[in-house]
């Protein structure tokens, strides 16, 4: 017998009729349709990286105070890649995962420490003759220091904020625009100086206190140190080896300076500290 057809067979069968009911169940002999074709489980996306950390400037006349924040990290990783169809037609397929969580933001520079400053001379002279050497025991950026003079034992100071840099163990030398145009001095940088004998003055960095020379809030009259401080100039001792920071602490000039006549410039941006090469008071 020839190869037969399921349908017809089994229509003959029906033809000859037996009182039965032959009708097919549902869905029989009928291929299930295939469920959507979901992606498989997606690759979980890649973790963003963190920022890189930020550093300290390192330019040499302006440096920065503190470093700049770390970059951000990356964006979210990527949604999981779209899965082949699965292998049993009948189930959809199930999407992919979320991706990965960005980075976290990079840590930011340290802020970098104030110099350690002192004065280191002083001039009080004829005139309009003025001027400052500022010792530095730490160098660093000078950005965020300033001159606070108290006048007349104010406690309110008229501020000069300081610029540029110092090295470790060198010297600064502010003048009053009379004395630095005059050449006369070792002046590093004109300053608006206007103290007499009996202000206070403060080296101040980032708000914390270096060194004063005087007593703030207090008047002494003409001058500090029975006249040391009015038409004089002083040096600072060798052995002082820190600022004075306490603004309640005497004023005294025996202990912690040399005094000099009036208008002695000699030795105005070096800080000698061998006896022989010093002036000789």
């Amino acid at each position: 017998m020839g190869r037969f057809n399921r349908g017809w067979v089994v229509g003959v069968f029906c033809a000859a009729g037996c009182g039965q009911d032959l009708s097919l169940p549902d869905g029989y002999g009928q291929q299930k349709a295939s469920g959507g074709a979901g992606p498989a489980e997606g690759v979980t996306g890649v973790s963003g990286s963190g920022g890189a950390s930020g550093s300290n400037s390192s330019a040499p006349l302006k440096e920065s105070v503190a470093a700049s924040k770390g970059g951000s990290g990356s964006s979210k990783g990527g949604g999981g890649a779209g899965g082949l169809p699965p292998m049993d037609p009948a189930e959809a397929g199930h999407g992919g995962e979320s991706g990965g969580t960005g980075g976290s933001a990079g840590e930011g520079g340290e802020v970098a420490p104030p110099p350690r400053l002192l004065f280191s001379e002083y001039v009080e002279g004829s005139k309009s003759n003025k001027a400052l050497e500022i010792f530095a025991l730490e160098g660093g950026s000078l950005q965020g220091c300033e001159l606070h003079t108290f006048f007349n034992g104010k406690a309110a100071p008229s501020k000069v904020a300081l610029d540029g840099s110092v090295a470790s163990e060198a010297v600064l030398v502010l003048c009053s625009h009379d004395l630095y145009e005059s050449g006369e001095a070792a002046c590093d940088v004109a300053s608006n100086l206007s103290f007499n004998g009996d202000d206070a003055l403060a080296l101040v960095c980032q708000g914390v206190v270096q060194d004063i020379l005087g007593e703030i809030g207090v008047d002494p009259g003409d001058s500090w140190g029975a006249g040391a401080t009015l038409d004089h100039t002083l040096q600072r001792r060798c052995e002082v080896k820190t600022g004075r920071t306490d603004p309640a602490t005497p004023f005294g000039i025996d202990a912690e300076w040399l005094t000099f006549g009036v208008d002695t410039f000699s030795d105005l941006g070096r800080r000698l500290c061998d006896p022989v090469s010093r002036s000789t008071p």
